[in-house]
């Protein structure tokens, strides 16, 4: 895993501190991945989150592949009004 260095955000004047994801939502080519326990980065001040590229490749396996995933799990889809 590649380590993350905290650094200015990219929105606001805050600083991006690395956190571990215990679930973070993800779109990826259409599909959507949930995160666990991966290190990712997050604003202190707008809460703007980043995502290493290492993540972002991962996420991009999995929605393409779901059966290399974890599990998988059922989410509700809501039509807007």
């Amino acid at each position: 895993m590649t380590e993350y260095k905290p650094h200015r955000c990219d929105f606001c004047s805050g600083t991006v501190q690395p956190i571990v994801a215990k679930s973070e939502p993800l779109m990826v080519q259409g599909g959507l991945v949930l995160l666990e326990g991966v290190t990712i980065g997050k604003c202190d001040r707008c809460g703007h989150r980043y995502f290493p590229a290492s993540v972002l490749k991962r996420a991009e396996q999995v929605a393409s592949r779901p059966e290399q995933a974890v599990r998988v799990v059922s989410v509700p889809v809501v039509p807007a009004a």
